[in-house]
């Protein structure tokens, strides 16, 4: 199986923003990321075109323009990203993530939901190992 590409953290964000839509031109990420991180187009150009090197996302020219989509899976991408956290941060121990969560304010209802659906799964799981 190939490693996982190593990402900076404006290539995640963008990243993101590509997978969460079905394609994406440079000008549309370029208009988001302007916005909110004061990013030129060029250098959202080079991002994705970082990502693309990488084996990220691929593009295909639709009426002139290129549009961007996801290539690799995202969600899974950033799940092996955090067990690399747990694993060389946090010594393998997930108590000081937790105690992380269990201290958030800021949490929305989908992401607490999200959380006790995790927990859930988690129950079910170790229910059916015992």
């Amino acid at each position: 199986m190939k490693p996982a590409p190593k990402l900076g953290e404006q290539e995640i964000e963008i990243l993101r923003f590509v997978s969460s839509r079905e394609s994406v031109s440079v000008r549309e990420a370029a208009d988001v990321f302007e916005k909110s991180h004061g990013l030129a187009r060029t250098t959202v150009l080079t991002v994705m075109e970082r990502l693309r090197a990488k084996g990220c996302v691929s593009r295909t020219k639709v009426d002139g323009v290129y549009q961007y989509r996801e290539k690799i899976d995202t969600e899974s991408f950033l799940a092996g990203r955090v067990s690399t956290f747990v694993d060389k941060t946090l010594g393998g121990s997930l108590s000081p993530l937790l105690s992380y969560f269990a201290g958030q304010k800021n949490l929305s209802v989908d992401e607490i939901e999200k959380l006790r659906e995790i927990v859930r799964e988690f129950d079910q799981q170790k229910g059916s190992k015992r």
